[in-house]
């Protein structure tokens, strides 16, 4: 029995990265004879993948005429309608790569009257125009969980209702047992020269002029704890790693023992890494959840007005005591997080246990139901749903509507954008260095120097 996974599992993040080996034990070991197969608009597998294989949506037709037993979507902030160029660089804007992540795969599984779960999807950019389409191919979803309460809110304000389920990624630990996660770090720390203990620290290079205060910070916070410091990409789809070389200047300045991880680790590696942390703090989501799975101790550092962090950290139950706006905040942040218990989180892994029972019950339903009407003939074109007319009807009329959104969409991206993004974006080198040159120039702008 075959299960479509969709999200951006082609994207070198650790979260994207993650959730495919989540999703795939949950229901592997509820369901026997399940195969979780990982979709993604592209078929490409990222360095920081610990799979062997991602499917391109566009193979969705090559299936048996009766497709996946079940179509999920999710995690990650997939319910969006942007061109993300610095993840998916293209000049020929068909179609947003991120419908290929959500919308698209409804509107499949609605053509071949096959069971639609959401699970822990969030909100990201999203065009209003959109949103008829998102309401009708959503609401039938058999089940509709969210990771936060503005997804949720969103969500009702097109009349969809929905769940709010904590992040599958706090069920990383379950990936491996103790000794194995014991024995990971173990090599890693042989082969990075890593210390016993440390404070790991992680930004994106997208915190401009923030970012060496952060650095500054977070260098005090471990120097009050006694501990080094361990450097750790976790976003590398937004070049932590040239972030990660800014910051060793810092922590060098400040005469603060830090070592740099200055590799694509996977998922799994970078966990292991956070698992034996004594602190982490840093941007990626992803990062504080994990490390706060492993009962470790965490602070989340995100910019004033970014609602990501805090409000899927809530839904998670450990509300806004791990998240700092104010660099300035963050050594205090840090003692506290060190004198505070260990988070618990069994409340919200009992409601994913709960999540995920409700998920196997409607895949195994799909067993015995029978298929009321004769499937539709999907292919793909341009990187569009299509159907034959005379097994489509009404739904082909929806599909030309997509066509319709996606052609007035594109042309609101610049052609120049396009060309530099294809230019920049498809070579790992020259996008380090445009990001480093684009944060030195964001930092003498908002100094006031020419």
């Amino acid at each position: 029995m075959k299960v479509a996974l969709f999200g951006t599992f082609d994207t070198p993040n650790f979260g994207d990265c993650l959730f495919p080996l989540v999703v795939r034990q949950q229901i592997e070991r509820r369901v026997n004879g399940a195969e979780v197969m990982p979709f993604s608009p592209t078929s490409r597998v990222p360095a920081t993948a610990a799979y062997p294989r991602v499917y391109a949506f566009d193979e969705l037709c090559e299936m048996p005429p009766a497709g996946p037993a079940a179509f999920m979507i999710g995690g990650g902030a997939l319910l969006s309608t942007e061109h993300i160029l610095f993840s998916y660089p293209q000049v020929r804007l068909a179609c947003p790569y991120s419908l290929k992540c959500w919308l698209l795969p409804a509107m499949a599984a609605r053509a071949l009257n096959a069971p639609l779960i959401l699970n822990g999807i969030g909100l990201g950019p999203f065009d209003p125009a959109f949103g008829p389409l998102a309401s009708k191919y959503l609401a039938p979803a058999e089940v509709r969980g969210v990771r936060d309460g503005l997804t949720h809110n969103f969500l009702q304000r097109l009349g969809v209702s929905a769940q709010i389920v904590p992040d599958c990624g706090i069920l990383t630990p379950d990936l491996h047992s103790s000794a194995e996660w014991s024995a990971r770090f173990a090599e890693l720390k042989q082969r990075f020269s890593l210390p016993e203990k440390y404070v790991a620290v992680q930004a994106s290079v997208f915190l401009n002029a923030q970012l060496e205060p952060f650095a500054a910070a977070a260098a005090d916070a471990a120097r009050q704890a006694g501990l080094p410091a361990v450097l750790i990409p976790i976003c590398h789809h937004l070049n932590d790693r040239v972030a990660c070389r800014i910051m060793g200047h810092v922590f060098a300045q400040k005469n603060v023992e830090a070592k740099a991880v200055d590799a694509a680790l996977t998922s799994l590696d970078t966990a292991a890494l956070l698992s034996h942390a004594e602190l982490f703090t840093g941007t990626s989501l992803h990062g504080t959840l994990v490390t706060m799975a492993f009962s470790k101790p965490a602070v989340s550092f995100t910019l004033p007005g970014m609602k990501k962090n805090p409000s899927v950290l809530e839904a998670v139950g450990v509300g806004g005591e791990p998240v700092v706006t104010d660099a300035a905040l963050l050594p205090n942040a840090a003692r506290a997080a060190f004198q505070r218990p260990a988070p618990n989180l069994q409340p919200a892994r009992e409601k994913l246990d709960t999540f995920f029972d409700r998920v196997r019950g409607v895949i195994c339903s799909t067993q015995t139901a029978d298929r009321k009407e004769p499937a539709p003939r999907l292919t793909i074109e341009r990187g569009l749903l299509k159907c034959e007319p005379q097994t489509c009807g009404p739904f082909d009329e929806d599909l030309r509507e997509v066509k319709r959104l996606c052609r007035a969409y594109g042309k609101q991206v610049p052609l120049l954008r396009r060309l530099a993004a294809v230019a920049v974006r498809n070579n790992r080198i020259v996008s380090e260095w445009y990001d480093h040159a684009r944060y030195r120039r964001d930092v003498r702008k908002q100094s006031g120097q020419k």
